[in-house]
């Protein structure tokens, strides 16, 4: 009776014992938990062909949950995400350009903006070269200063006026009222907003002087740059980013929904 009820015991715990050995794969394979930077603009007349960081949270999530990551997103604004990365307060930042900082580490580009000056065409004078914009009031997209790096600092210091904006729908309503008389912004989004707000472009020009911007994705740790950069490089060569980016535009509202969810 005693071996029996010993046999029993032993039965029970072996079985407690299998239970918990099962879980432990589960807990031990938890995936380790990013904190990952988007930039945000657009949030005042939200577009329906979504927003540049539309693309970068699609990006980043495919990217990251590929390498056996957990993400949670946290917005800021373009200006304060490398400020938070040499903090450490984030693992990676997207729109990362301009100076690089020598204590971080950087991807290769993911994608390429074409910033042009744009002007209405009541505007009779021509912007030939970067230093022609001081002549005027600038409005511009936000962190701009620090992406176009020094002469242009000092060219926007001597404007007649110069502020950067959140906002890209915005900056193009205030070019179409006459409040500003240059606009600054990426020529794709550009005309996408100017399409949104049902204006022809026959009310604009355009002046190509300054130089194409790079964005690349910031991190602290080097490990985590290699694995990521690895990846990114060989979707770049399979035209996986060119399909996500295109996934970006047609589904921003699903994007956005899948940004909310991993926020914590």
């Amino acid at each position: 009776m005693t071996i029996k009820l010993l046999s029993r015991h032993f039965s029970l715990l072996l079985a407690a014992v299998l239970l918990l050995w099962s879980l432990m794969p589960a807990t031990g394979s938890a995936r380790p938990l990013l904190q990952v930077g988007i930039g945000y603009n657009d949030q005042i007349n939200k577009s329906p062909q979504g927003s540049s960081y539309t693309f970068e949270v699609l990006l980043t999530y495919h990217l990251l949950t590929q390498l056996g990551y957990e993400i949670n997103f946290v917005m800021a604004p373009y200006a304060k995400l490398a400020e938070l990365l040499a903090q450490q307060k984030l693992h990676l930042a997207t729109r990362q350009s301009g100076p690089a900082n020598p204590t971080l580490y950087y991807s290769c580009p993911y994608t390429t903006f074409n910033n042009q000056v744009f002007a209405l065409t009541s505007l009779k004078s021509k912007v030939s070269q970067i230093s022609d914009l001081k002549h005027y009031s600038i409005t511009t997209f936000q962190n701009a200063r620090h992406v176009f790096g020094t002469d242009f600092y000092k060219i926007s210091a001597e404007a007649k006026a110069y502020q950067e904006v959140m906002d890209h729908t915005q900056a193009v309503q205030m070019l179409l009222k006459g409040r500003t008389q240059l606009l600054i912004l990426d020529k794709n989004t550009f005309y996408r907003r100017l399409a949104e707000l049902k204006q022809p472009t026959s009310l604009v020009q355009s002046f190509d002087v300054l130089p194409r911007v790079q964005y690349r994705i910031g991190f602290y740790q080097p490990q985590l740059q290699q694995q990521v950069d690895k990846l990114l490089q060989q979707w770049q060569a399979s035209g996986q980013l060119d399909n996500l980016r295109l996934q970006a535009r047609v589904s921003a509202p699903e994007i956005d929904k899948l940004l909310r969810r991993h926020q914590h």
